[in-house]
């Protein structure tokens, strides 16, 4: 299948660094950016050097080994290199210094699945059945 990538212009993001990682249990993967945020309530993946350093599944079927807390250990302090969004199925792909890659998978035709906020008034988020409204 084959994934377009959209035209929205993630220019405001760009050089921002992560201030925070929600690392509380049972909630939603949360990145908050300098003037900026992130929730995440899809499955997702860090991935650095074609290597997945933690996932959404390790999170949630080993609980005692992984947790948010990994995650806050390799983001925070991080800059926002680039963002892609594909169009079709909302995938989106956060590129952080250092080549690491925070890639977010819509996966369900119920629920919602991600949400990026700006403080400049940007607003992006996927809505049930991967589509996306901004």
């Amino acid at each position: 299948m084959y994934k377009k990538i959209s035209n929205i212009d993630f220019t405001y993001f760009i050089g921002q660094k992560v201030t925070e990682v929600n690392t509380e249990k049972n909630l939603p993967l949360g990145v908050a950016f300098e003037t900026a945020g992130l929730i995440i309530e899809c499955p997702w993946r860090l991935q650095a050097s074609n290597e997945v350093l933690i996932g959404y599944s390790d999170c949630i079927q080993k609980p005692d080994g992984y947790s948010h807390k990994n995650v806050e250990k390799i983001l925070l302090g991080r800059r926002i290199i680039n963002i892609i969004h594909f169009e079709g199925i909302s995938d989106l792909v956060v590129e952080f210094e250092g080549s690491i890659y925070l890639e977010l998978f819509h996966d369900s035709n119920y629920f919602e699945g991600w949400q990026l906020r700006g403080d400049n008034g940007f607003y992006l988020f996927t809505l049930p059945g991967g589509t996306y409204s901004d």
